[in-house]
């Protein structure tokens, strides 16, 4: 029996990667159940590496069509997911960024007829997309036909930038598990560190976590729950200086200012925002072999200065999220076995 994985908002359901991952969506971090599975990711992920260090032109997705939707702003991930597709060679990618503006969502329409719109409309073989609801990646998973790539999907999810931020702590620390990582901002709507924490506990059975941020944007209960179920250990705190010496990774998130819509979360945001800057002279306090990561932009959270630190790796962190969203472009379209 194929194993799935059902989302806790609308109940509807996508296949994990048990069996492999050729035509699967990726909605979900939890769609990971093996080590081996990431481990599999991991290795075509230097394969891609070598193509790019190569710059050598391929034909892997040459006869592959690309959609990509992306209904919120992004830098990053929506260029990240076009170059990718482009170093594999592929010349049918339909690329639109401001889907709220420029397509009939501005008239009303549903996310649903949407995705079956494009996939008729384009002959696509894969879609990407970015959604501010939580329920945004499962519900067109249902609907389409072809695998569906999930760019970030409300305050729930954003698995390939899991993916690239454990592939980044791979190959900079050397292992995935026995490290003590900190998470560090806003833990209550960052959807970066729960993909994270959560992809965190299949390569390791006991990983250590300290979610460090102000009060009124701790990580919410039932994901400290599942991740103490999954064998986490769990530290939380407001005081960053108190547990600094002991992390291995800090990866550090923005106070999201888009989430504070009222006027008295307006007020809130002022409050909040700059209450943890990263500065070299901080960084005195954490140890010469850590990482400071961040999945970016950021907003005064980590200084400039801290850019010429040996261990800042964020930029670092964003050439391995096309190393691993090639891999798994790949992957999901059974192009790379």
């Amino acid at each position: 029996m194929t194993k799935t994985v059902k989302s806790p908002i609308n109940g509807y359901k996508v296949k994990t990667f048990d069996g492999g991952f050729r035509s699967k969506s990726m909605v979900s971090i939890n769609q990971f159940t093996k080590a081996s599975q990431i481990n599999k990711l991991f290795a075509v992920a230097k394969r891609m590496e070598r193509i790019v260090k190569a710059r050598k032109p391929n034909k892997i997705l040459n006869e592959v069509t690309i959609a990509e939707l992306f209904y919120q702003p992004s830098t990053r991930t929506f260029t990240s997911f076009l170059a990718a597709a482009r170093w594999l060679g592929c010349q049918r990618v339909i690329a639109i960024p401001g889907m709220t503006a420029y397509s009939s969502v501005v008239k009303g329409e549903s996310l649903r007829d949407t995705i079956q719109s494009i996939e008729q409309t384009t002959a696509c073989d894969a879609i990407i997309i970015r959604h501010p609801e939580n329920n945004s990646a499962y519900e067109a998973a249902n609907f389409a036909s072809v695998p569906i790539l999930n760019g970030g999907s409300g305050k729930l999810e954003h698995p390939t930038q899991a993916v690239l931020d454990l592939y980044t702590i791979y190959r900079k620390m050397g292992k995935m598990k026995g490290l003590k990582v900190g998470m560090l901002g806003d833990l209550k709507y960052g959807r970066t560190v729960k993909s994270l924490a959560k992809i965190l506990t299949v390569v390791d059975k006991n990983p250590n976590f300290y979610f460090i941020s102000p009060k009124v944007l701790k990580m919410p209960r039932e994901e400290i729950k599942l991740l103490k179920q999954r064998g986490a250990e769990v530290t939380e705190t407001e005081n960053l200086k108190k547990v600094l010496g002991d992390l291995d990774v800090l990866y550090v998130t923005r106070i999201q200012k888009e989430w504070f819509k009222t006027a008295a979360q307006q007020r809130l945001y002022k409050k909040l925002k700059g209450q943890y800057i990263i500065s070299p002279k901080l960084l005195k306090k954490a140890k010469k072999k850590m990482i400071v990561m961040h999945p970016l932009p950021r907003v005064g959270e980590i200084s400039y200065e801290v850019d010429e630190d040996s261990r800042a790796v964020y930029f670092e962190e964003m050439r391995m999220g096309l190393y691993t969203r090639m891999a798994l472009l790949g992957l999901l379209t059974g192009k790379i076995k």
